[in-house]
């Protein structure tokens, strides 16, 4: 394995085996008959590649809380569809329907 390349599957199994070693990339590399700088590479192209394809955990803070539901469609004789959320004020909603019905 140490003249012919690596697929991303090997090297990162010779990463994982220098990690368990605790040597340095340098005396790792020596001792299995590859150049540090190889294992250098791999390691920052699979870092870059878990930054890039991985998603990630951001904190977030919920302002208000959530309102579930459909807002209720109201047809009027005079053709107006309305659409009010579950929490609609009902004097405004009746006042509404009354200028556009002409009443």
């Amino acid at each position: 394995m140490s003249h012919e390349q690596w697929t991303e599957v090997e090297a990162r199994g010779v990463l994982e085996s220098w990690r368990r070693s605790g040597l340095s990339i340098e005396r790792f590399a020596k001792q299995r008959g590859f150049t540090p700088q190889r294992l250098y590479w791999w390691k920052k192209k699979i870092v870059l590649t878990a930054d890039r394809d991985e998603p990630k955990l951001v904190p977030v803070r919920v302002k208000q809380e959530a309102r579930r539901g459909e807002p209720v469609t109201v047809l009027l004789r005079t053709g107006h569809i309305l659409k009010v959320a579950h929490d609609f004020d009902e004097h405004v909603f009746a006042r509404v329907v009354a200028l556009l019905e002409g009443t």
